[in-house]
Formats: structure tokens, C-alpha cells, sequence
């Protein structure tokens, strides 16, 4: 009698080998949201101060080695995060989704419930300032 043959389970990423890509318009948080998940271990995090950038690099990385995770927030001038989400899912994004903002907990709870029925892989929604023991437990879920 033959057996089929297993394959072997997808070989999940390290912490610091994931692409990590960081929306947000304001420098500062930025720049802690990076810094938070670099003291996590995560090493390759490209920024991007808005929607368009953001896209820019999804676009420019994405036959290459695509983002494995993506931190956005939602109210940015120009493209909004909501927008941003919309035309990522139009891209057939795959990587993970953690939302970061500033809003009240209902328009994270609402951003997180729409991320979904776009068919993101949500993580979680932090408000802002970042906390690092909540990103952590989110980021857990990838290791």
C-alpha cells in the first residue's frame, strides 16, 4: 500500500527576517513605531509618511520579496488609511495587518471589523502611543 507523502509544514520567518512596512504622516510616531519593533527584533522596516508612499513601496517590492507585515494608520491627510487599506486589498496584499491610530476604540474596532472583510490577515488594533507589550503579544501570532 502506498502513503502519500507529506509536505513539509511553510517554514515561518524569523522576528528579524520579516518585511515590515510602517504608515503613518506624523514623523515622531514613526519613528517610535519603528523603534518599538526594532527593540522586538524586527530588522528590515521600510517607512512611509503616507498612503501614496506606502503604495509606492508595496508596488516597487512586491516581485521581489513582498511586506510579510504592514502597521498603518488611519487618519492621514491626502489618502486616508481607510482609502490606503482599500487599494492595498486591491493589490492582493498577503502579509499581515496591525492598525495603529490615534481614534477612539470604536473607529479601531470598526477599521479592524472592515480590514477583514477585505480579506486582511488583522492582527490587531493598538492605539496611539504605542504600546510594546501589546504589539508584542500581537506580533506572536507570527512567530
Amino acid at each position: 500500500m502506498n502513503s502519500p507523502i507529506a509536505k513539509p509544514a511553510a517554514k515561518r520567518k524569523t522576528r528579524d527576517a520579516l518585511k515590515v512596512l510602517v504608515v503613518d504622516d506624523d514623523p515622531f510616531q514613526l519613528e517610535v513605531i519603528a523603534e518599538t519593533l526594532r527593540s522586538l527584533g524586527l530588522r528590515d522596516i521600510t517607512e512611509a509618511t503616507s498612503g501614496e508612499k506606502a503604495l509606492q513601496a508595496i508596488t516597487s517590492c512586491k516581485n521581489v520579496t513582498p511586506f510579510d507585515l504592514m502597521l498603518s494608520d488611519l487618519h492621514m491627510p491626502g489618502m486616508d488609511g481607510f482609502q490606503f487599506l482599500a487599494a492595498v486589498a486591491q493589490g492582493g496584499f498577503a502579509g499581515a495587518l496591525i492598525i495603529v491610530s490615534g481614534q477612539t476604540s470604536d473607529v479601531l474596532h470598526s477599521a479592524a471589523l472592515v480590514a477583514k472583510l477585505r480579506r486582511f490577515t488583522v492582527l490587531g488594533s493598538i492605539p496611539k502611543p504605542v504600546d510594546k507589550a501589546a504589539l508584542s503579544h500581537m506580533l506572536e501570532t507570527l512567530d
